[in-house]
């Protein structure tokens, strides 16, 4: 019995002090503006230990990482909260000030202007976004299609024509982005090198053929997992495997 009371002492004691996302957030806000970074980084990380996220969490993550100097994983953070909110203005800022601490310089493959516009044109909302416009532009189209079956007036009906099939290729194009965007933030076919330094190998054993160096905070794809290897590229066409534990998945 004595236990029980004891456990149950334990338990509200715990339960008393523990804090809510809200405060946590606050908490770690108000480390960050005490120059208190140690504070701020475990304030944050818990909140996203207790399953909370958001581009604004990683966001704050990302600027208390390079406070601290680990660039690498303040780029991690950056990425992850484009990858909740794409035009997140001050996150891409920043992402390009952590992106110049590293040391690899890395040239990237030119893309076709069709690939990199449609890459803008998806990334300019978020999934949830771009479900907004979907709801609205439906709305707009069920207003055309009830002026074009109930005006008695021809030159209505024709506008209310036209305006159904503009609306229309903007819905498919809209629907389009946003099943792009939404597969895009579920990806998890991106890292960044989280180590100080690693060695792409020309294949998934720790013996083979060195091919390349990377330093932290380079971003890199990943084409395959095997066991506890990731085969990897990056934007310059180079490929190579390197250590799970090396990376980390934005």
């Amino acid at each position: 019995m004595k236990k029980f009371f004891t456990l149950l002492a334990l338990f509200c004691s715990v339960s008393l002090f523990a804090q809510t996302p809200q405060e946590l957030m606050q908490k770690g806000n108000d480390a960050y503006a005490k120059s208190d970074f140690v504070g701020a980084e475990g304030a944050y990380n818990a909140i996203l230990d207790a399953g909370y996220v958001s581009a604004e969490l990683y966001y704050n993550l990302g600027n208390t990482y390079y406070r601290l100097e680990e660039y690498g994983l303040a780029i991690l953070n950056y990425e992850r909260a484009l990858r909740l909110k794409p035009n997140f203005r001050d996150a891409r800022q920043n992402l390009q000030l952590a992106n110049s601490k590293t040391e690899d310089e890395i040239s990237v493959l030119p893309e076709l202007f069709i690939v990199h516009w449609a890459r803008s044109l998806t990334s300019a909302f978020s999934p949830t976004g771009w479900r907004i416009i979907l709801l609205l532009l439906l709305a707009i189209l069920a207003t055309l299609v009830a002026v074009l079956f109930l005006s008695q007036d021809y030159l209505w009906r024709k506008r209310s024509l036209i305006g159904c099939i503009v609306v229309t290729i903007l819905l498919i194009i809209s629907l389009a982005c946003a099943i792009a965007s939404s597969v895009r933030a579920d990806q998890r076919d991106e890292a960044i090198v989280t180590a100080p330094m690693i060695v792409v190998k020309s294949s998934p054993e720790k013996n083979s053929v060195d091919k390349l160096i990377l330093h932290e905070g380079t971003k890199v794809g990943i084409d395959e997992t095997l066991g506890e290897w990731h085969k990897i590229h990056i934007s310059d066409g180079n490929t190579g495997w390197v250590a799970a534990d090396e990376v980390t998945i934005i």
